[in-house]
């Protein structure tokens, strides 16, 4: 395949906006449901990281003229319905574990992306590496609250 600078910026970006949007999404369920103060804390930090983090991928987005990519609906939808099953037998530990999960695949699925897309723009390299960083953060600050 050619080199595709374009081609690989865009498809990066929409790659993390889906997943950021996952992630706000995801946050957004489990919140509400937690129990201890300093777990919904980290929650909703990491929430207000993933709306930062949106923004940035919207900027980069328009400036490529580019509308973005939402998360499949069969995965959003399976998200929301182990969140609820879970969230109804379990606790903030399980809250924990089950917001960890996410994190530790949404990292996995942006590094695959890039290398796949090795050739998009710095910018949109950053973004990704700023998204992984934020849910590494989260994974590590939610360690306590796994009991």
């Amino acid at each position: 395949m050619p080199y595709d600078n374009e081609h690989d910026t865009a498809k990066l970006l929409r790659e993390c906006d889906a997943g950021i949007k996952m992630g706000i999404t995801s946050l957004e369920d489990v919140i509400p449901q937690t129990a201890d103060p300093g777990l919904e804390q980290v929650l909703k930090q990491s929430r207000q990281e993933h709306i930062r983090l949106r923004a940035e991928a919207e900027r980069q987005l328009n400036r490529i003229k580019d509308k973005g990519k939402s998360p499949g609906a069969m995965a959003k939808s399976m998200s929301s319905i182990k969140t609820q099953l879970t969230m109804q037998t379990g606790g903030d530990s399980d809250a924990a574990r089950l917001v960890t999960n996410g994190c530790e695949k949404g990292i996995s699925t942006l590094n695959k992306y890039l290398d796949k897309y090795h050739y998009a723009d710095e910018k949109s390299k950053r973004l990704t590496n700023e998204l992984i960083a934020a849910e590494q953060k989260l994974v590590s600050e939610l360690d306590r609250f796994k009991g």
